[in-house]
Formats: structure tokens, C-alpha cells, sequence
């Protein structure tokens, strides 16, 4: 793996205030239809689980975290890219899926997501 690599994370939901209200009441009142499972696995009802933190921090790599708009603003290329997801970035601007918004549909718990993420990340050394 590069040094430089980044992983970026990218969070199913908007940065608007009553975007971010429906998101949460979303997530509480209809989690079987809630549309982002990556909050799902790393947040509990109001922070991010400190787990998922240390987890994150410990991995070989950078990290960004991004909500929807913000990832399609910055990289405009990939606005049509499902998400959540999770990206590498290994040269600048160049990213490709690391995790897919169907992978983590599938991820039962964030210990399975930081398994999953854990081979990958070590993929990336090969």
C-alpha cells in the first residue's frame, strides 16, 4: 500500500439540519428501511461508537469521513457511485470501492465491518 492511501467513508445522508433531523428520527422510528447502514454499524443513537474510533485510528492508513453531498462535491466523478460505501483513494482524485453499498447491506455488526474492513486494508499491502 501506498503511504499515501486514504480511505474514505461515506456516510447515506445530507449535511442540511432538517436532513440530518428526519435522518435520526428515520433511523429510530423505521431502522428496517433506514437507508445507511455504515451509520448503523458505527454510530450509536447520538455518537460514534468509540470502538469504531480506536478501531479506525489504529489502521494503516488515513481516514476521511464524508456525508453524501460533500463526497459528491469533492469527487464529482464518482456523484453516481452507490452509497454508503467505502472508498480508497491511493492516488490523487483516483479512488475505487474498497467496501460496496451491497457489501454492508450485508455486514451483520460493526465487528464483522471491522473484519471485513481489516482484510482489505491488508489487501492493499500485497
Amino acid at each position: 500500500m501506498k503511504p499515501a492511501a486514504t480511505l474514505h467513508f461515506v456516510y447515506n445522508v445530507d449535511a442540511a439540519p432538517g436532513a440530518l433531523l428526519r435522518d435520526f428520527v428515520h433511523r429510530i422510528v423505521d431502522p428496517a428501511t433506514y437507508p445507511c447502514r455504515l451509520c448503523d454499524l458505527t454510530y450509536g443513537r447520538f455518537l460514534k461508537k468509540a470502538e469504531w474510533s480506536r478501531f479506525v485510528a489504529a489502521l494503516p492508513t488515513r481516514a476521511r469521513f464524508h456525508l453524501r453531498g460533500g463526497f459528491r462535491a469533492r469527487f464529482p466523478a464518482y456523484e453516481k457511485e452507490p452509497v454508503p460505501a467505502v472508498f480508497v483513494e491511493e492516488s490523487p482524485g483516483k479512488l475505487r470501492t474498497l467496501i460496496s453499498a451491497d457489501e454492508l447491506r450485508g455486514v451483520a455488526d460493526l465487528e464483522a465491518l471491522e473484519l471485513l474492513l481489516a482484510r482489505r486494508v491488508a489487501s492493499l499491502v500485497d
